[in-house]
């Protein structure tokens, strides 16, 4: 594991990789930083220090209870595991956004935690590259993305969480994933596989039904034939059993969140 340097600076306790950032001075801007609109569903906030750009994202707990439980934690540790998470893939070569450190706000018993990273210059959301790209350009993107979801398998990463907005593109089509909350590590069966796979079938689904943009049967199976291929599991016949079913209940969580939280 990564040894994080401690520093405690008043009620804020930050983690650091390295001497990058200036501890005060990052709090500093930390503290006099808007978030940014529509980004993140916790809060995003871009640190600009020295002609860097930071990401600073805020948690969230997820689910019915986070309209109750907001920001407020009992530890640091998702944080912490998020951050060592993607410095294990940044070791093995898998594209991630580059972390920083973590930074805490504290209110006894609470803790409110927010993980750093490098800002990725000429980026754009995966979600919005599908909706504006040639056919040939997303069937590219398609197909690179069911590779590194494979890549995670072979890593022992799982993600329940891994949808289109958690995926960058640059400008010469490369992916950089950014987001592993909720990750974890493990040895991979092909339940989990087909875990991400339906949660990343369930967003897609849910910005067709607002429609933002279409997902060809084509395509879904290029993704599918892709990933089944590299793995060795038969997933084309078994999930095509299961898409009806989970169609229905796809749709009751959406409109359940619709209530509690608004339109997302």
């Amino acid at each position: 594991m990564t040894k994080l340097q401690k520093i405690r600076i008043g009620s804020f306790v930050m983690y650091l990789l390295s001497d990058t950032v200036n501890p005060s001075q990052f709090l500093d801007k930390f503290l006099r930083t808007g978030n940014q609109a529509n980004k993140g569903r916790g809060g995003l906030k871009l640190i600009s220090i020295n002609d860097e750009l930071f990401v600073c994202r805020k948690y969230l707990h997820g689910g019915v209870g986070r309209a109750v439980t907001k920001d407020l934690f009992l530890s640091e540790k998702r944080a912490l595991n998020e951050i060592q998470i993607m410095l294990y893939l940044k070791e093995n070569h898998f594209p991630v956004v580059e972390p920083v450190g973590i930074l805490i706000g504290e209110d006894f018993p609470f803790r409110k935690p927010h993980i750093i990273t490098r800002f990725e210059d000429n980026t754009g959301e995966l979600l919005e590259f599908i909706k504006v790209s040639s056919r040939k350009k997303r069937l590219r993107a398609i197909r690179d993305l069911a590779r590194y979801m494979w890549h995670l398998e072979r890593l022992g990463i799982f993600h329940p969480d891994l949808h289109l907005r958690n995926v960058l593109v640059k400008k010469n089509g490369r992916l950089i994933f950014l987001d592993f909350d909720k990750a974890s590590k493990r040895t991979i069966s092909k339940k989990n596989v087909e875990t991400m796979i339906w949660r990343l079938n369930r967003f897609a689904e849910k910005w067709e039904i607002k429609g933002y943009f279409r997902i060809s049967i084509l395509e879904r199976l290029l993704f599918i034939r892709t990933y089944s291929k590299l793995s060795g599991y038969n997933l084309e016949e078994e999930m095509a059993k299961k898409l009806v079913t989970k169609k229905l209940l796809s749709r009751a969580g959406w409109f359940a969140e619709s209530i509690l939280y608004g339109k997302n």
